[in-house]
């Protein structure tokens, strides 16, 4: 019954080809409007996996408290100094606050004028008390330096410091050899034409890093594949419109989960366009190469050109939009709707052969398709459907689109449009039969030879199951982006600082001090390296540390307080440069050992830049000069703590970070890293992730949240893989009616894919977020091949190695395989490795079913055989002539 409806749709459809043409023409035209009219991708890739409501609940109630910490994005400001860093992110995020249009929010991570104020106050009181004391001593060096804060003003206090104190002992040269290491190394990068400056913050601590931080949550536009991109370019530009580089030779690289996203889906597109064109070209040889002729080429790619567009179309109406895993449905559709023409038109071309007419040969080819196809069409829709239930929203869309488009596009088009379209084109005669005739001694091996090579196959098959047991997902999202994109750069160099906090998991608790006995149990965890609360934010031991800075302060505030000196001449800066220089070699000379190298070395210094042009000295002078006087600056406001500070003091901006208006406070929690470790590594990730959930269950965000979707996703394959065996074993049996040809349908499918996760993990090929993708392919693809030789085995065929029925199936994975070779391609580490995946499951896949499969199946059955010779007889009776 199905084969004589299939053999009327075809007849019909070359008795009215051009209505039939004209009809499926049309159908595309209008999807095309409407796929132009509406066609949109959601970049949102927090909505492409559908948790459980508790999940979203704690989710959902973080982001609504605190708005501004989600999509942010994080501008990285690095400088010479960074005295340099701080000024340039100060008016960066100045001017960025009057942008309401493109940022929501904009702050300052660890900076800011409360912490500018109040810095001192959060180091422990033992460091407060040594630096206040450091500063004491100095006092007499900040006097000059304060009063002259110029380059001519630095070599004064050099010639004046190496002369009686020097020689009295009450200075020691070794104790400058930091000031005059970072003097000369500035200076010699000035003479050098490099940007350049000297960080008087460095020399009191030599941790401070020469980087700031401006945090921003822009508004996204999610219309667009970069949701983030056109705030991103407001933030770029807006440094160079302040000229950052040009004043403070500051540089801004963006990073945070804004950016990461967006350069994502950037490195996704990037080198898009040329693989489209060149896998475009290779399918259109490797049809050549099926059919053999330039008309039925067309044929087929004009088949495949409106399915895929009316596909498009229809996935469009069903979802809305397209999201970033649904929008590969294009791939799967080239490559499985190929594998339906390519069948089609090889077995046309088998029919022409022995008939000789085109109508006689469309209709013969449609009789012999019809039951193969058309199991092969429900049965690879079957395995994308089972992905609906699915708790992963992204691959269940992927499965909605592409199985209506392979069983109500596809298929319907292939025995429909196909003949339609061969019956106007009117190829050529074939003048010998299609397959793959060197074959033959293969053929006579395998089957010489089938039961050794059944039984080595299943033993090795069988002895590589252990390895399945190491199989690991791995969860990092930040192993499939392009670690040559700005954010993730940026990001791996913040590896140290807290500020980039990738891996931060967080919590909502019902008060502040929930919060902090929340924090306190967290804190005993050996995985959890810091936990931040509001309470962070309050110093401890105040008194103790106000007492210390207040006598620094009463020291220090006349000298820092006191008239500046007239600029001198650069006559008079000269001659000062001069002098100084000769001071240090002198003192080189006269006391040997630390410092003397140093101050060798600046005496160098000193002279070629006294030497050289009046420009190059007003930048040497800007190098010193001003990130000394804005460090002046920062020291006589760090002298002048606001008074106590507690949470009620805090300011607004700050409070607003952790605590909401009804009392809620938020806790963020960070993984221990121990020094000289990937702060990234997955192993370490989990075992911190499972300590937090066990000691607070309702943390989430970071690697906790990324396990969990990893947790969703590896349980929705799962769930499909079963659904989808099932359904096709059900299918198959409807067909078949015959468990034993089910199993030789299905074992050699298993064997493939048990072979693809061997040799994976053989190679060191994780599944990851992106190419866990492969598996669904998987089945669609290897099923409908299996599927081709059960029916013709079936038939009674033998010989399937050299036979039209292989060509066709290598010629089709062809087509696939370029398809998945572009995504191989691909400048996106995840799109890469799913790439990668593919080609190998598909050679696997196609290994077992050209191979693998006819030995399994054996000889067909009696019956079969003397029904395909009395074919063979009545063909050749037919070409014989009298």
């Amino acid at each position: 019954m199905l084969t004589s409806l299939i053999v009327r749709t075809v007849r019909f459809s070359m008795r009215h080809a051009y209505l039939v043409i004209a009809a499926w023409l049309l159908l595309a035209i209008v999807s095309g409007f409407y796929v132009a009219r509406h066609f949109a991708i959601n970049t949102d890739i927090g909505a492409l996996i559908n948790t459980s409501p508790e999940w979203n609940a704690r989710s959902k109630a973080i982001d609504d408290a605190f708005p501004q910490r989600s999509d942010s994005t994080l501008a990285v400001v690095e400088a010479p100094a960074a005295e340099f860093a701080g000024r340039a992110a100060s008016e960066l995020a100045a001017r960025l606050a009057t942008d309401k249009q493109s940022f929501r929010t904009v702050s300052q991570p660890g900076s800011g004028e409360f912490f500018e104020r109040n810095g001192l106050l959060f180091a422990s009181t033992d460091d407060v008390v040594k630096l206040t004391g450091k500063l004491r001593d100095a006092r007499p060096l900040l006097n000059r330096l304060s009063r002259d804060p110029s380059l001519g003003g630095l070599a004064s206090l050099l010639s004046v410091t190496l002369q009686l104190p020097l020689q009295t002992g009450q200075v020691q040269l070794g104790d400058m050899s930091k000031l005059m290491s970072s003097s000369a190394d500035t200076l010699d990068k000035v003479l050098a034409g490099q940007p350049a400056a000297m960080s008087w913050r460095t020399l009191v601590d030599p941790d401070t890093k020469a980087r700031s931080f401006v945090q921003v949550q822009p508004v996204l536009d999610y219309s667009a594949l970069e949701a983030g991109a056109a705030s991103s370019e407001k933030i770029r530009q807006t440094a160079v419109d302040l000229r950052l580089n040009e004043r403070y030779g500051a540089t801004v690289n963006l990073t945070g989960s804004q950016p990461l996203a967006d350069e994502e889906f950037g490195s996704v597109r990037e080198g898009a366009i040329p693989n489209a064109i060149g896998t475009l070209l290779a399918v259109l040889v490797i049809l050549w190469l099926a059919v053999r002729s330039r008309r039925m080429v067309l044929a087929v790619f004009i088949t495949l050109i409106v399915g895929l567009v009316i596909t498009g179309a229809a996935g469009l109406l069903m979802v809305g939009a397209l999201n970033m895993i649904s929008v590969a449905f294009a791939v799967l559709f080239i490559g499985i709707g190929v594998d339906f023409g390519i069948q089609f038109g090889v077995r046309y071309r088998e029919e022409r052969h022995l008939y000789g007419e085109l109508e006689p040969a469309l209709l013969a080819a449609a009789r012999s398709i019809a039951m193969p196809l058309t199991l092969a069409a429900a049965a690879t829709a079957a395995s994308f459907f089972s992905f609906l239930p699915t708790a992963y929203r992204g691959v269940s869309e992927l499965g909605q689109i592409a199985g209506v488009g392979i069983l109500f596009v596809a298929f319907p088009s292939s025995i429909c449009l196909l003949p339609a379209l061969i019956t106007v084109f009117k190829p050529r005669g074939e003048p010998a039969a299609p397959g793959f005739r060197w074959l033959a001694p293969v053929d006579t091996f395998t089957s010489r030879h089938r039961n050794p090579l059944l039984i080595g196959t299943l033993v090795l098959v069988i002895a590589g199951l252990p390895m399945l047991t190491h199989l690991h997902f791995d969860f990092n999202a930040l192993d499939l982006k392009d670690p040559h994109t700005e954010s993730m750069r940026t990001l791996l160099r913040l590896a140290d600082s807290p500020e980039a906090g990738v891996n931060d998991v967080r919590m909502l608790s019902s008060s502040l001090p929930a919060a902090q006995a929340e924090a306190a149990k967290l804190r005993a965890l050996p995985q959890v390296g810091r936990v931040m609360t509001l309470d962070n934010f309050v110093p401890d031991d105040q008194p103790a540390k106000r007492t210390a800075i207040a006598d620094a302060a009463a020291h220090l505030d006349t000298v820092l307080d006191q008239p500046r000196a007239q600029p001198m001449s650069d006559g008079a800066r000269v001659s000062n440069l001069k002098l100084a220089a000769g001071q240090l070699e002198n003192a080189a000379a006269d006391h040997p050992g630390p410092g003397a190298a140093e101050a060798q070395h600046l005496a160098t210094a000193l002279r070629k830049l006294a030497q050289s042009d009046a420009a190059t000295r007003d930048r040497a002078e800007r190098a010193i000069s001003l990130p000394l006087q804005i460090a002046l600056v920062q020291l006589r406001t760090a002298l002048n703590p606001q008074p106590t500070i507690t949470v009620d003091t805090l300011p607004p901006d700050i409070v607003s970070q952790w605590l909401t208006h009804d009392g809620r406070a938020l806790i963020e929690i960070s993984p221990r890293v121990a020094p000289g470790t990937n702060p990234n590594d997955t192993e370490m990730l989990r075992a911190f992730s499972k300590a937090v959930l066990r000691a607070a269950p309702d943390v989430v965000g970071g690697p906790i949240s990324i396990l969990h979707s990893a947790n969703v996703i590896v349980h929705a394959f799962i769930q499909a893989a079963v659904l989808a065996l099932v359904s096709i074993t059900i299918l198959l049996w409807l067909a078949l009616r015959r468990f034993g040809d089910v199993l030789r349908t299905l074992v050699p499918l298993l064997v493939s894919a048990a072979v693809t996760l061997e040799i994976s993990e053989l190679i060191g090929l994780r599944l990851n977020f992106a190419n866990i993708i492969a598996l669904p392919l998987l089945l669609g693809v290897g099923v409908a091949f299996k599927i081709y030789y059960v029916m013709a085995w079936r038939a009674g065929q033998t010989k399937l190695l050299q036979s039209s029925l292989t060509q066709a199936v290598i010629l089709s994975a062809g087509t696939t395989a370029v398809a998945f070779g572009s995504l191989w391609l691909s400048h996106h580490p995840g799109t890469s490795s799913m790439g990668k995946l593919l080609a190998l499951s598909l050679l696997c896949t196609l290994i077992g079913a050209v191979f693998f499969q006819p030995v399994l199946m054996g000889k067909p059955r009696k019956a079969a055989r003397k029904a395909r010779a009395r074919r063979d007889r009545m063909q050749d009776q037919r070409h014989t002539p009298e």
